[in-house]
């Protein structure tokens, strides 16, 4: 009995030793041999093995790989490999994610870590996607500021509950700041609107103010019709305080009556002086007639 039970134990303390290295087998996995079953996206899986990526992606145990078909790497293959890899590694989420996982958030938006965070030159939220579930389907886009968000989701390539899950996107997501792309959003936000609201604003003023200016020169005109003898009763004042005068001496109201008086005086005499001539002619002429009748006699 004793015999027979050490084999037992040797054989049980082997299928411990074994099981590990079994688990670890199974849930192991080579990104290059999935994608090379899917010509389509062969370019991407090309520019994985030639930048080191592949090798990241096999040694983790959950990882999401969002691919790109052929025909919409043009412009990544064309970058220097640097910028390349750099890209790429905003394409690998440190987590698993296959659609029905997607389909969880129900018109929300999450933040999922990438690759690129590993890098330590992460910045302005470069390390992250945000993904988000609406009414236009599943977009991934990167998390800086007011980045683009238009990355498609077209469909699940491959998806090995909870290791590996490959998710075809409709183009390459653009990270600002990375493979030449945009410098980050913070450089230019100063932004002209403010300085330029107020611009019109003087304009304005300035349009309303030659109105008052040119009124007065219109008050001025009529100013030079006016004769010098208009403005004595307009420019003295003082004459309404001297009204007292006039109104308490009827004297000088008469004065301008005894003024007048020497010119109708003169009337007077002339005319006195042309009745008397007149009486002067019918007396003579009276006198005559008067003589005549007599001789008559």
């Amino acid at each position: 009995m004793a015999a027979k039970t050490v084999p037992r134990r040797l054989s049980i303390a082997a299928i411990l030793l074994i099981l590990p290295c079994l688990l670890s087998v199974a849930s192991a996995f080579n990104i290059t041999r999935i994608l090379n079953r899917y010509p389509n996206y062969s370019t991407f899986n090309d520019l994985l093995t030639r930048t080191g990526l592949a090798s990241e992606i096999n040694r983790r145990s959950t990882i999401t790989v969002l691919v790109v078909s052929n025909d919409r790497m043009r412009d990544l293959k064309s970058r220097p490999m640097e910028a390349a890899e750099n890209v790429l590694r905003t394409h690998v989420i440190l987590d698993y994610f296959d659609l029905m996982k997607l389909n969880r958030l129900e018109g929300q938006t999450a933040k999922l870590t990438n690759m690129y965070q590993e890098t330590g030159v992460a910045a302005y939220d470069q390390g992250f996607l945000n993904v988000t579930t609406g009414n236009d389907g599943i977009l991934f886009g990167s998390a800086v500021k007011r980045a683009l968000h238009d990355a498609r989701l077209v469909g699940s390539v491959l998806s090995r509950p909870y290791n590996i899950s490959v998710l075809s996107i409709s183009h390459p997501i653009v990270t600002p700041g990375l493979g030449g792309s945009f410098q980050p959003v913070e450089a230019p936000p100063p932004r002209p609107p403010k300085p330029v609201a107020p611009a019109p604003v003087p304009s304005h003023k300035k349009d309303v103010v030659p109105a008052p200016i040119e009124a007065p020169a219109e008050a001025d005109a009529p100013s030079d019709d006016i004769d010098s003898s208009d403005y004595s009763p307009a420019g003295s004042p003082p004459e309404p305080a001297d009204g007292p005068e006039p109104a308490d001496g009827p004297e000088p109201a008469d004065g301008p009556e005894a003024a007048d008086g020497p010119e109708a005086d003169a009337d007077t005499q002339d005319a006195s002086e042309s009745s008397a001539g007149k009486s002067g002619v019918s007396l003579g002429g009276f006198f005559l007639f008067l003589g005549a009748l007599v001789a008559a006699l």
